[in-house]
């Protein structure tokens, strides 16, 4: 702690004055006046304690023993493990200047309208949860200064022909970037900081520790390099774009080279330098079993980012109440003939199916890391050690097996047969419009890239959606090629479809959490790591 000069009480950083407080005799003071024996500025290292949450291994360091009781990444209450450690010195730090008040009225206002989200996540004590964090940062300084030569051309036509004529763009280019920002934390998400983005860098001060006091602040464990290539194709980007709207340029069509390398040895992008810094984010998550949601409100902004799980039971009572509904107005107002209700049923069984597969790919994305290169190279190493063992089986296996071919390639061998098929149905049923067969390969189409993706996500669902879905369409298909006269096996077909679409649909929101909701990497760690 800081002690005050006055009476011995805890000075914190007052967000209102900008300055080191006491809550006890009210006293001031400029966060550059106040320094520990372990602040030396000579030294490029902190002294301060590190928390470790036991069940998730995040880790926050914090002059504050209250850090002690609550992890905020995994949001569970328990007793963090504490040490003593000396902390890399950010370069720079932006201030919180958006008060917890602030904050929450942000975050009421951005949840006002979430009408299925679970009740404790409007809950006044859950909002009182909220902590003031400082998240690490990169912050990049990057310049373009060089002769640049760029090829461009303009076309016109004369008479018959195009004529296209081919220029060397030339000019002197001096730019220079400040404040490209990307967190340094692999425990916060990319597209969560991306979402806070942007801080103004402007604001940024010189660091001292005593900006952290009252607060928390997470640990960095990103290397610089890991966003270099992304920050320098942000710079080369902008100014390409820049370059094209000069005026003297308007009216060419240029060209800006076959890759991202020929691009940036014509514009000669070069870092100057990588700053740590610290932003100030409010921070609250909310944890259901092994998943956890997480709201993060910007510091400096007060701009909001939420992820939004449903409650099921508020979502299927509104769903039904708004079935029945729509199913009286129609019966009220439309006259549908029974062969045209199966078919609208049999397409929405196939958007159904195609809605399902997207969300499961969204799903193989975010919980592998697709698009988050922090929280890639945090477990670059297990990933590593896990394929270079499945490298290993795949050597070892050197006998070929019917029965192990049929079992890896089932799914592929029934849709060329489903395929054929099609095609068989559609040469043989030439007078049935061609909608049918294109709705039943669509389905097929969607099952089978649906049941790869379930594998690959670990849906243990014994009968997904897909394969109900190919079943009933695939039955009212054939019912429509029969053509019988009596109407009754028309609604029997659109019966079945709309019980796709059920199947489909229940699976879609029953997989709604998990992809809202996150699962920290570190639930899966079985030894190996004495804080896991």
């Amino acid at each position: 702690m800081y002690e005050c000069p006055n009476c011995g009480g805890n000075l914190k950083f007052d967000i209102t004055s900008q300055q080191l407080a006491c809550s006890f005799c009210d006293t001031h003071m400029r966060p550059y006046d106040v320094d520990k024996e372990t602040d030396a500025v000579e030294t490029d290292y902190f002294e301060t304690t590190v928390f470790t949450c036991p069940q998730c291994g995040g880790e926050i360091f914090s002059g504050d023993n209250e850090a002690a009781s609550f992890c905020s990444f995994c949001g569970a209450s328990t007793i963090l493990s504490s040490r003593i450690s000396k902390e890399k010195r950010p370069q720079y730090i932006i201030p919180f200047k958006k008060t917890k008040e602030d904050c929450k009225k942000a975050y009421e206002k951005k949840m006002r309208f979430a009408f299925f989200v679970p009740d404790e996540l409007k809950d006044a004590k859950h909002i009182e949860s909220f902590r003031g964090i400082y998240m690490p940062y990169w912050t990049y300084q990057l310049s373009q200064n060089q002769h640049v030569t760029l090829n461009g051309k303009k076309s016109h036509r004369s008479g018959d022909y195009v004529i296209t004529e081919h220029y060397h763009l030339t000019g002197d280019l001096n730019a220079l970037y400040l404040g490209y920002s990307k967190d340094a934390s692999a425990n916060f998400y990319d597209n969560l900081s991306e979402t806070l983005a942007p801080f103004d860098a402007k604001e940024l001060v010189k660091f001292t520790p005593s900006y952290l006091s009252g607060f928390y602040a997470d640990t960095a464990d990103v290397e610089e390099d890991v966003y270099l290539e992304e920050v320098m194709g942000l710079a080369e980007e902008n100014s390409f774009e820049r370059i094209c709207k000069e005026p003297k340029f308007k009216g060419y069509d240029v060209d800006s080279g076959k890759n991202k390398n020929n691009l940036r040895s014509k514009l000669g992008t070069v870092c100057r330098t990588t700053d740590r810094t610290m932003y100030p984010v409010w921070f609250l998550s909310y944890r259901n079993k092994d998943r956890v949601a997480y709201a993060a409100v910007n510091g400096q902004t007060g701009k909001v980012a939420v992820d939004l799980p449903i409650d099921m039971k508020k979502y299927m009572f509104t769903s039904l109440i708004l079935a029945v509904i729509i199913f009286v107005l129609l019966n009220l107002f439309l006259t549908i003939k029974p062969t045209t209700l199966m078919m609208i049923g049999c397409l929405l069984a196939l958007g159904s199916a195609a809605l399902y597969a997207k969300e499961l790919n969204d799903i193989y994305k975010k919980e592998h890391f697709i698009d988050d290169l922090g929280m890639q190279e945090k477990i670059a190493d297990e990933e590593s050690l896990y394929e270079e063992g499945n490298d290993k089986k795949k050597k070892n296996k050197k006998t070929f097996s019917v029965k192990d071919f049929l079992k890896k390639h089932w799914i592929t061998m029934i849709w060329f047969m489903v395929v054929f098929g099609q095609l068989g149905i559609m040469f043989l049923y030439a007078m049935v419009v061609l909608v049918w067969p294109l709705i039943l390969t669509g389905t097929v189409i969607c099952g089978v890239i649906g049941i790869k993706k379930c594998k690959k996500t670990g849906d243990i669902r014994k009968t997904p959606g897909f394969i109900v879905s190919m079943i009933m369409v695939g039955i009212a298909v054939v019912i429509r090629l029969i053509n019988p006269v009596s109407d009754s096996y028309y609604y029997l077909g659109a019966v079945l479809a709309l019980v796709a679409v059920l199947f489909n649909m229940m699976d879609v929101i029953s997989n709604y959490n998990r992809l809202v909701m996150r699962r920290l990497p570190q639930f899966d760690r079985k030894g190996g790591d004495d804080r896991a």
